[in-house]
C-alpha cells in the first residue's frame, strides 16, 4: 500500500481500533496515543516484507471501510463512537461467524504486539530484564538482582 488516500484510511482504521481497545483510563496504564500505536504500527508493518506489511495495513482498510456493512449504520469505523467500535469488536471476537472472528481476534493481535511492546506500557506492567543488553531495542527496565531475589523469596 503505497501513500495517499488508502494509507491514510488503513491509519484512521488502526486509530480507530486502537482507541477502542486501549482507551484513556483511570488505571494509569498508558492509552493508545501514549504507547503511539498508529506511527509504530505504521512502522511494523514497513519493517515486514512488503506483501505482509500490505497485508497487515489492508486489515485495517477492510474495518474502516466496510464499516457500513459489518455496524449497522452508514459510517465509516473511525466516525462511529469510541463505544459503538469497542462493542463492534468485542462482538466480531466472540461471534459465531468464523471470517468475522479472525478480523477481531487479527485486529487485537496486530495491535497488542504493538501496544505492549511499548516502553511505558512495559514499565507500567512491571517487566524487565535480568541481562543487560544494550542492542536490544526493547526499553524495558534492566534488574540484574532480579534472579537473586526470585532464588531467595522462590
Amino acid at each position: 500500500m503505497t501513500g495517499g488516500f488508502w494509507k491514510r484510511r488503513a491509519l484512521d482504521g488502526v486509530a480507530a481500533v486502537a482507541e477502542a481497545m486501549f482507551p484513556p483510563n483511570d488505571l494509569g496504564a498508558p492509552d493508545w496515543k501514549a504507547a503511539e500505536v498508529v506511527p509504530r504500527t505504521l512502522l511494523y508493518a514497513e519493517a515486514l516484507p512488503p506483501r505482509q506489511g500490505r497485508l497487515v495495513l489492508a486489515l485495517f482498510l477492510l474495518v474502516e471501510l466496510a464499516a457500513p456493512v459489518l455496524v449497522p449504520g452508514l459510517r465509516r469505523f473511525s466516525r462511529l463512537s469510541r463505544e459503538r467500535r469497542t462493542a463492534a469488536l468485542r462482538r466480531w471476537r466472540s461471534g459465531r461467524w468464523a471470517p468475522l472472528r479472525l478480523v477481531g481476534d487479527a485486529l487485537k493481535a496486530a495491535l497488542s504486539m504493538v501496544y505492549l511492546s511499548h516502553p511505558l506500557v512495559s514499565a507500567f506492567l512491571g517487566e524487565y530484564k535480568t541481562c543487560a543488553r544494550p542492542a536490544d531495542g526493547a526499553g524495558m527496565r534492566h534488574d540484574p538482582q532480579a534472579l537473586v531475589r526470585l532464588r531467595v523469596t522462590g
